[in-house]
């Protein structure tokens, strides 16, 4: 029988076109946090940019991701959620609780629990000049979630499974979706988070369930984030 397309396992070349497309989405959007911060612009303007910002930052290494997935790459995994979806309603939350409890048991044992009087400290501090970085942080948030499943759960776990067990290949997905987070403590809650989604994109059979958790925890994450922001304000 002949692979179908959206269930084509991904090789070295996809890997390599995956992880290319997002280090130059999350430098583009770096670079443009830390101009912001630069040019210390009023936080109106600062927001009416940000749409623009992230269009910039998201708009090319998608596209160019994207297109290449579905005409040379082995498809983007996307497909319709079945009748497993129904257990979206508790996977969500028990995915999301399982990696906030994890990372805090794990945190605390090794020194990398946050320290929310030093950060408070500091946003409260220089909030104003924080506040054009959190909001286009928020924004990416709550559009990154598409083309990090594409690239971690889809091409990066799916050309892992042919070199490796099932349980490494997740493994090793997460400690590479947890190390492009960059801060400790969100390196160590989003390796939990990334075991979590791949699980549940495997359970499933598709992205489309690990994207929706994953834009469900964003979602809570982007307004914890804000209400904490604006209660300093």
């Amino acid at each position: 029988m002949t692979e179908s397309r959206a269930q084509k396992a991904p090789a070295l070349r996809d890997a390599l076109v995956a992880a290319a497309a997002l280090t130059s989405m999350y430098a583009l959007f770096i670079g443009q946090g830390l101009l912001l911060v630069r040019l210390g612009l009023p936080r109106s303007t600062a927001a009416a940019l940000i749409p623009v910002m992230l269009l910039v930052a998201m708009a090319a290494p998608m596209y160019l991701l994207f297109r290449y997935m579905r005409g040379s790459g082995p498809g983007l995994g996307f497909t319709r959620l079945g009748h497993r979806g129904w257990h979206l309603l508790w996977q969500t939350p028990a995915v999301v609780v399982a990696a906030a409890t994890s990372s805090a048991i794990i945190g605390t044992l090794i020194g990398l629990a946050p320290d929310k009087e030093s950060a408070t400290n500091v946003l409260a501090s220089d909030a104003k000049q924080a506040a054009p970085v959190l909001l286009l942080l928020i924004a990416y948030l709550l559009v990154g979630p598409v083309i990090e499943e594409v690239v971690f759960r889809r091409v990066l776990m799916g050309y892992f499974d042919s070199l490796m067990p099932a349980a490494a290949s997740v493994l090793l997905t997460s400690a590479l979706f947890s190390a492009a987070h960059i801060a400790p403590p969100a390196i160590l809650y989003t390796f939990f988070l990334g075991i979590g989604l791949a699980l549940v994109a495997r359970f499933h059979g598709n992205i489309t369930a690990s994207f929706i958790v994953h834009a469900a925890n964003n979602l809570l994450a982007s307004a914890a984030t804000f209400a904490a922001f604006v209660a300093l304000l």
